[in-house]
């Protein structure tokens, strides 16, 4: 019986594939902030928003007001999984939405070109209810149900951080240090078409060091931008590189893009746009997203909408944001599966105060 468990505790690890990865990293929150969810998840510096201090803390430096920013999300996903032809129930789908979560931040000048901040926020969830199948071969040509792992997960990852920025020369130099801190649990039931029956439940806890950090200069009407964010065995670290532009005749908007790694080695790729709205005071923003994980069949896509309205001292904004990912079938340890697709919709809203 010991034995057993043991071989089901390490399969329901390695099945950790779920949205996103619901033993591991769990489903990644894309964008914090309203107007960043608006250009998929793109981190081009925002001197409006506290947010920054998530996102791109360059984006801070010189401020010379205060700004307090309130964010709240919703996501809902989707789960194909596709077996073999010869499997009898060939392909399967999960359903299911994550509860709201939000984030909070508020930043100050200091004087001197220096801004203060802090900040927190949830940056993965865990909430996911999903099930796989694992099939046996009977002949060459048919395969017969032989179990179902059901796995009901919950959990949050969260980040509080303090943040400064200044300018050193013509580079905006910002770093947020804090902690990343969290826990949940997933319990995996494995039901046989015929013998035992058995449950396996893991529960993790962490508290650890985190550090998101940012770069950024203009050059003409053209701004170069750095960020990074560290990782841990919860989080994946990501770092990238990009560029906006904002030409007289975009009358305050710009276009832009970021090249980006997930631990070190996934490839993401942004391209996003801001433009002004028809209502004066507004801005539209529109974003797509390429991004190919461990195990990718094909890149998946991100698409996104957004705007923001300024009035008097306070900008509401809100965003829809959608993305998606193939992984082949390594990307589970069970026989016969050909691919695993994963989409999300997040719907973020948020209002900013200035003083």
């Amino acid at each position: 019986m010991r034995t057993m468990i043991i071989v089901l505790a390490c399969t329901v690890t390695a099945f950790g594939y779920g949205y996103w990865d619901i033993f591991g990293v769990g489903g990644r929150v894309l964008s914090l902030s309203p107007v960043s969810a608006g250009m998929c998840g793109a981190v081009v510096p925002d001197g409006s928003s506290a947010f920054s201090l998530f996102t791109n803390p360059s984006a801070l430096a010189g401020s010379d007001k205060v700004i307090v920013s309130l964010s709240g999300w919703g996501t809902g996903w989707r789960e194909e999984i596709i077996y073999h032809y010869t499997c009898t129930e060939p392909s399967r789908f999960n359903l299911g939405s994550m509860s709201p979560r939000g984030a909070f931040a508020v930043t100050m000048p200091l004087g001197g070109g220096f801004t203060a901040g802090a900040g927190i926020a949830t940056v993965s969830q865990y909430q996911m209810k999903a099930m796989v199948q694992e099939y046996h071969e009977v002949t060459s040509y048919k395969r017969e149900l032989w179990k179902t792992l059901t796995t009901d997960a919950t959990g949050d990852l969260n980040e509080a951080l303090v943040s400064i920025a200044g300018t050193v020369g013509p580079v905006n130099i910002g770093v947020s240090p804090g902690i990343r801190f969290g826990g949940g649990e997933s319990t995996t039931y494995s039901n046989r078409v015929s013998g035992q029956d058995s449950t396996f439940t893991e529960s993790w806890d962490v508290t650890g060091f985190a550090l998101r950090a940012g770069a950024s200069m203009a050059i003409g009407y053209t701004v170069l931008y750095s960020t990074h964010t560290s990782g841990d065995s919860r989080y994946l670290s990501f770092s990238n590189i990009g560029a906006s532009a904002s030409f007289p005749f975009m009358k305050g908007g710009y276009l832009g893009a970021e090249l980006g790694v997930f631990d070190g080695d996934n490839l993401n790729v942004t391209a996003f746009t801001r433009l002004p709205g028809v209502i004066e005071g507004s801005n539209m923003y529109l974003g797509l997203n390429g991004y190919r994980p461990d195990a990718a069949l094909k890149t998946g896509i991100g698409l996104s909408i957004g705007g923001d309205y300024s009035f008097r001292n306070y900008r509401v904004s809100a965003a829809y944001h959608f993305h998606s990912r193939y992984r082949d079938g390594t990307a589970v340890p069970v026989q016969y599966i050909n691919y695993v697709y994963d989409a999300g919709d997040t719907v973020t809203a948020g209002i900013e105060r200035t003083f």
